[in-house]
């Protein structure tokens, strides 16, 4: 009898059985003991289909119900408590034999176990049964046929003998290519020489005699520990696991736990694609450059396109944060961008010189998109490149510049993101189901499951009950289980849910932990299972600063101080100048922005006012220092101001006679008072590099050791600069004073200071976070920060500092998540300030009613967004460490890449590798062989970008002969040290050169443990890789002793060498085990794999038609040329978007397993 027959067999007892006992439960038993105790899965075919009787469902069906109703069934029918094993085991065969190949063949031990396992449960449910008898008739034979396989060897004849002991089956390396093994296929003979057939790079190809040898293995075939722990981090880095991170340590900052959150999200989504809607201050640009640098530990990642405001192009905001994790990206400005446009169209490729590069939302035009057809200058477009510009990761910056649909910014996003493999977007947009803004970003990333507002509601109907039961389960009351399955049915009821939520195995999983036993950690597990299930979680990342953790109190202080009379004469004059200005030229944003900073200049640092104002009329300002002072337009200097150019300079004339000035006087007082304290440490930030060059003369004629940095001076100066500010005030060459732009200090953490003073006030309250953001932030060792506003009275920077910028509270708190109302606020106020016509009871009314109006707003928002935040999974967010260090794996920490390193570095020569390591910073003189051999070996990897270029330029004798080496960003503070990360070309070289164990070695270990008893722990260690949807690799620690693989897993990390030896028969229980795992774990992936693109494809099929609809209806609409274009192009690109996501999905499908390959396996003496 087949096992398909036998299983039949339990199908018809159990069927038996529940016809029995079930309508005992009343009229109502089929929706009591049928509808409600199947899967969703199950259930929805059981209702689509109208069934209502048991002889319709099939053997998992009615297992199931046996399983479900259990507490009802087992006293009514005497049912033992070893039954209810047996039937979870009957389930795993069935299950097993559903997925079996049809050439599989079925395992004779396996064999006997399951009808062992069926013959006994059919006992249970029927013992007189004729099916019973002839289950237990199979089981009997399969235990006989144990036996039949030895005795039919003995009376076999020997194999034919090959000359050499090479058999087919024999496993072999090729001599030339040692590192490239299979088993001999088969033997053809003819010709002089005889030649083995091989399975090489996924072939069967023919080698001759002379050609192989047999596949070598170490003496002794044992391992040493060091040798065990190197394999298994080369293992780790060479086959990236979707539930390990790979960015750590991989940039020169201190990282928070937080910020890699979105990295997890984007790696575990289905498509990599999220938005980033984290408040200011949260850290965005670092958490979009870990996710580069995951990608890059996980695939070749060539091309990285950022998108931002051509002010953060002017400020190098981007690709000074990019240096910090040794990136080096092109800026592109309009020529450039021509230039890649046109190299494009005839190569067929973006150029790789600006493969990484900066694009800023100003050449984000009609004439980009669709090119320029009129006249001479003819040009090309992005739709007119064939095939379009294909990017590997695109990440758009402060992406609610492009919530218009209609804007072309917009639409050039949306087509270069139509083409890119990942793409993130990064807004403080509020996260409201009502907001459209929300809708159109959402849509940018995923238009393949968001085509119409109506979609966007239907996909958020669920998360309400979700929270609900989240939030129940959190609370831990009484009956909390069924209160939380209660929501759980709710969540599935809606459209959503029985149209997509249904067909998700992580909806299943969780109904059937809410229905085990209540434990602590079932609680747990169900808390997160429930959060799992938000339908935005894969979608929206929002980090709210409030939600990170306890940040310092925020003790701000106003320090007023007034003009002598001859600084206000020429403050007066220089109103005067102004107005007469306005008065006489045609106003244009340039002319206005210029005398409001000529107005600035004069309330930061009057008495540095001829300086600002000869660079000013020689055209001497660079654009950073425009842009600083906030200025967004285009610039074209001071031509407007020709006409006054006499009386100007005669001003700054008069501006530079003064000499006594009040508000420096101030601020040496403060400085004094500072030096007092224990922690002496102020930093003083002013919008004008003028003022700041101003001050550092003064400052240390006043005895203050004083640093300057700004956004002119080179990133090793500041870097050396922070340095020194960080040092004790007892060290003689410390700092004890930092003069900051507002740019200075970006990428330079000063926690270690707690008191800034506001010399001048930025009129973007944006500018003032930033600034205070400095110190207040994660790691600030006091509990208060100080924050000291110098005002000069009846100014300008006074009106708005009272009027506005203190009403709204921005010195007290963060108001990071209102980034957009902020930049509506320095807009309307810069209008309202520059309007030289408003007496000053009006100027000061017009401030405080724009204040009060947008606080109002913050308010409103912040009120919406909380509570609505459950509906987008953020209610949660009380941030910690615990799934970071989940994610964190135990091969890639600190000292696992340390010792892979110093293997590889020993393997090639180098005499100092055993104790390299022993310092935070290790000093690398290689000889000149072992540098060629390195090289060589780098060169192999083929990696690109400024590191690799970096250590392949030193390693080919240019620089010094020595180069730092260290695992600690803080410690990585100079160009010539190496942060030695798992993306870095030494440790890839590393792993390379690790790669590989030998089928079968075996080690021996000794350790302690507080959780293991004393005595022998057979383990053996395999390489699974999981195909599906998503491809993961996963190194699984197996045992012959129940629960014990965990803490096994964990002393492979520590262990010392044992004596002790695995024998054959805990070998062949170590197989056994191995095997149940795997079949568990390949039957449920591909179960799940196959439900999961069953789904996808059909909700593919849906959208994709409504999109297609709604474009054809767009291109017919079109009321011009250019639109028609636009969307005629936008609907082929929707085409092949959705060729190519079914076949991805079609692949998945079809291909969907679990791999398996035995790494090594041993013997651990726990002592």
């Amino acid at each position: 009898m087949v096992m398909r027959e036998n299983l039949e067999a339990i199908g018809i007892l159990a069927r038996r059985f529940l016809s029995a006992h079930l309508p005992e439960l009343g009229d109502q038993w089929w929706e009591k003991g049928v509808v409600t105790a199947l899967s969703y899965q199950q259930r929805r075919i059981v209702e689509e289909r109208g069934w209502t009787t048991l002889e319709e469902l099939d053997l998992a069906a009615l297992l199931r119900l046996i399983d479900q109703n259990w507490d009802y069934l087992r006293p009514r029918s005497n049912l033992s408590f070893e039954a209810r094993n047996w039937l979870k085991e009957a389930m795993g065969v069935r299950n097993r034999d559903a997925h079996r190949a049809p050439s599989e063949a079925h395992d004779v031990k396996r064999r006997h176990r399951d009808l062992d396992t069926i013959a006994r449960l059919a006992e249970s449910l029927d013992p007189g049964a004729p099916e019973t008898a002839a289950l237990i008739q199979a089981s009997d034979a399969a235990l006989s046929a144990l036996v039949a396989p030895s005795e039919m060897r003995a009376s076999q004849p020997p194999a034919p003998f090959v000359d050499g002991g090479l058999t087919p089956g024999i496993l072999v390396q090729l001599k030339a290519r040692p590192d490239v093994r299979s088993p001999i296929m088969r033997i053809e003979s003819g010709g002089k020489e005889r030649s083995f057939v091989l399975f090489v790079d996924g072939k069967e190809r023919p080698f001759f005699e002379s050609q192989v040898e047999f596949a070598k293995t170490r003496a002794g075939s044992n391992l040493t520990p060091e040798q065990m722990r190197v394999g298994l981090t080369a293992t780790e880095l060479l086959h990236p696991s979707a539930k390990h991170l790979y960015s750590f340590n991989s940039g020169r900052i201190d990282y928070e736990p937080y910020q890699f959150r979105p990295v997890m999200k984007l790696i575990a989504a289905d498509r990599p694609r999220l938005l980033i809607a984290d408040d200011v201050g949260v850290g965005k640009t670092i958490e979009a450059a870990l996710i580069i640098k995951e990608l890059q530990a996980r695939q070749p990642l060539e091309s990285v396109l950022v998108i931002c405001p051509k002010q953060l192009v002017v400020e190098h905001k981007w690709r000074n944060e990019l240096k910090r994790f040794d990136e080096d990206f092109v800026e592109l400005d309009s020529a450039t961008l021509r230039y890649c446009i046109d190299e494009t169209r005839l190569e067929g490729k973006w150029p790789s010189r600006y493969a990484k590069a900066i694009l800023p939302y100003s050449l984000l035009d009609e004439k980009l998109l669709l090119g320029n057809t009129d006249g001479k200058n003819k040009r090309h477009g992005l739709l007119s490149l064939i095939p379009p510009a294909a990017f590997d990761l695109i990440l758009v910056d402060e992406a609610h510049h492009i919530r218009n649909t209609n804007t072309w910014s917009h639409r050039n996003i949306k087509h270069l993101l139509d083409s890119a493999k990942a793409a993130v977007l990064i807004s403080a947009t509020p996260i409201q189901t009502g907001a459209t803004d929300l809708f159109n970003l959402l849509q940018l990333l995923r238009p393949d499951v968001l085509v119409a507002p109506a979609e966007f509601e239907r996909m958020a109907a669920p998360n309400a009950c979700l929270a609900r039961a989240e939030e129940i389960a959190r609370r831990g009351d009484a009956d909390w289980q069924n209160s939380a399955l209660a929501e759980l049915e709710a969540a599935m009821s809606t459209t959503w849910g029985q149209s997509v939520m249904i067909t998700d195995p992580r909806a299943q999983a969780t109904r059937d932990l809410l229905e085990e036993k209540p434990t602590h950690e079932t609680r747990v597990k169900a808390v997160r299972a429930l959060q799992s299930l938000n339908t935005f979680s894969g979608l929206i990342n929002r980090t709210r600063r409030r939600d990170i953790g306890a940040f310092a109190v925020r003790n701000p202080e106003t320090v007023e101080v007034d003009f002598t009379p001859e600084q206000e004469a020429v403050n007066s004059e220089l109103i005067d100048l102004c107005a007469r200005v306005l008065r006489t030229k045609t106003p244009s944003i340039p002319i206005e922005f210029l005398l409001s900073t000529l107005r600035r200049q004069a309330s930061s640092c009057i008495n540095g006012l001829a300086p600002f104002v000869g660079d000013l009329l020689e055209s001497r300002l660079t654009d950073e220092e425009i842009s600083e002072a906030d200025f967004e337009g285009e610039w074209f200097g001071t031509n407007g101001l020709a006409d006054f150019r006499n009386e100007i300079q005669a001003l700054a004339d008069r501006a530079s006679r003064l000499v006594d000035d009040p508000k420096l006087e101030a601020l040496v007082g403060i400085i004094r008072e500072k030096q007092l304290m224990d922690n002496n440490k102020l930093l003083i930030f002013s919008t004008f590099r003028h003022t700041l060059s101003y001050l550092l003369p003064r400052l240390e004629s006043a005895g203050a050791r004083v640093g300057l940095v700004h956004g002119g001076i080179a990133d090793d100066e500041r870097r050396q600069t922070r340095a020194r500010f960080a040092l004790n005030k007892a060290e003689p060459t410390a700092f004890d004073v930092l003069l900051s732009s507002e740019v200075g200090t970006e990428g330079l953490d000063n926690q270690f200071c707690d008191t800034l003073v506001n010399y001048d006030i930025p009129w973007n309250p944006m500018r003032i976070e930033q600034r205070i953001g400095r110190i207040d932030r994660r790691g600030q060792k006091s509990e208060a920060v100080s924050i000291k506003n110098m005002i000069v009275r009846n100014t300008v920077d006074a009106r708005i500092y009272f009027r506005c910028l203190e009403r709204i509270g921005v010195f007290r708190q963060s108001l990071g998540g209102s980034e957009e109302i902020l930049g509506q606020l320095t807009r309307e106020m810069r209008t309202v300030a520059d309007d030289l016509s408003l007496t000053d009871e009006q100027l000061d009314s017009k401030l405080q009613q724009l204040a009060d109006n947008k606080i109002a707003r913050i308010e409103e928002q912040t009120t919406l967004e909380d509570r609505e935040a459950s509906l987008f999974g953020l209610s949660v967010q009380k941030l910690d460490d615990e799934g970071v260090e989940a994610a964190a794996s135990p091969w890639l920490t600190r000292p696992q890449l340390a010792g892979l390193v110093a293997k590889y570095l020993a393997d090639i020569g180098y005499s100092q590798a055993s104790d390299l390591f022993n310092r935070p910073v290790a000093l690398f003189r290689p000889d000149k062989d072992s540098r060629a051999k390195l090289y060589a070996e780098a060169r192999a990897l083929a990696m690109t970008g400024p590191v690799a270029i970096r250590w392949l330029s030193w390693l080919d004798g240019s620089g010094e002969a020595g180069r730092g080496l260290t695992f600690e960003p803080a410690r990585a503070d100079r160009d010539n040290i190496e942060l030695l990360s798992p993306t870095h070309p030494l440790v890839r070289a590393a792993a390379a050169h690790a790669d590989g164990f030998l089928t079968g070695e075996a080690i021996s270990l000794s350790g302690r443990s507080a959780s293991l008893s004393a005595g022998r722990y057979p383990f053996a260690v395999y390489s699974w890789t999981t195909l599906g949807v998503r491809d993961t690799h996963e190194v699984k620690v197996i045992t012959t002793v129940d629960g014990a693989n965990d803490e096994v897993a964990r002393l492979l990390l520590e262990a010392i060498a044992g004596e002790s030896n695995v024998t054959e028969v805990e070998m062949e229980n170590l197989d056994a085990n191995h095997y149940e795992a795997w079949v568990e774990a390949r039957t449920v992936q591909i179960e799940r794999t196959k439900l999961h693109v069953e789904a996808q494809l059909a909700s593919l099929e849906l959208t994709h038609r409504a999109r297609k609809i709604q474009v054809e209806e767009q291109i017919v609409a079109a009321g011009h040329e250019n639109i028609r274009r636009m969307r005629e192009s936008e609907l082929k690109s929707a085409e092949a978007d959705f060729d190519r996501r079914r076949a991805e999905l079609s692949r998945a499908g079809e291909r969907c397993d679990v791999t398996s390959n035995l790494l090594c396996r041993g013997v651990l003496e726990v002592i």
